[in-house]
């Protein structure tokens, strides 16, 4: 079971479980393939775009993982490429796309499913973040179905890979602040419905079958 530290980012440099985006380059001092990527991760450089120092974009971005716990980054308006990425998910030149997300996203909510008791199955992956340093820190968003009620939920999934070592599931959960449907809603009143119309009839059965234990 996850321990609260599990969800926590940790920033200290010298703790092996810490995430801190790192620039990639000297600024002015970029590679061509630098510049492509960096058009590949927020489109082509807007005009109007801040013009925030390298130090700046450095605890901006550092504050969004640790506000999001490395879930939710905007990285539409980097100026500078860090090693905290965005996964481009039907990419066909890389081997962290849609298909490997997936098979770890399955594998997260199957151990969610074993410690909550739960039936859920997993539909898509929405998204993924790469942390890469001494090895892979996989913030992964997905989809999961319950079977019961048809209902569908977003979960975060953490996942890390130590380069030269086995895959490790760190946590999965429901993406915290969700908003619940009508449909859920209505869900759950008939859910609470069908439970109390249960105990009121077994209440009322032990009532009958307390009478006609008395009866002489």
């Amino acid at each position: 079971m996850a321990s609260s530290s599990d969800y926590e980012i940790i920033t200290d440099p010298w703790d092996p479980k810490c995430v801190r985006a790192c620039s990639m380059y000297i600024p002015g001092e970029e590679h061509e393939d630098t510049k492509l990527l960096l058009e590949k991760i927020r489109g082509k450089l807007d005009k109007r775009i801040h013009n925030h120092t390298q130090a700046e974009e450095f605890r901006i971005i550092n504050e969004q993982i640790v506000n999001s716990q490395g879930f939710d980054v905007d990285f539409s308006k980097l100026r500078y490429l860090f090693d905290f990425q965005p996964a481009f998910l039907d990419d066909t030149d890389t081997d962290r796309g849609r298909e490997f997300f997936g098979r770890l996203s399955a594998e997260a909510i199957e151990i969610y499913n074993k410690r909550e008791g739960t039936g859920f199955e997993f539909v898509e992956v929405e998204k993924a973040n790469i942390y890469s340093n001494s090895g892979e820190v996989y913030f992964i968003t997905f989809v999961a179905k319950d079977p019961l009620d048809h209902q569908t939920k977003v979960f975060q999934a953490k996942v890390i890979h130590v380069f030269c070592r086995q895959i490790v599931h760190s946590f999965c959960r429901l993406k915290p602040n969700q908003q619940v449907t009508c449909v859920e809603e209505e869900s759950i009143a008939k859910k609470a419905l069908i439970t109390r119309q249960k105990k009121r009839k077994h209440a009322l059965l032990k009532i009958k079958r307390g009478c006609i234990h008395s009866d002489p």
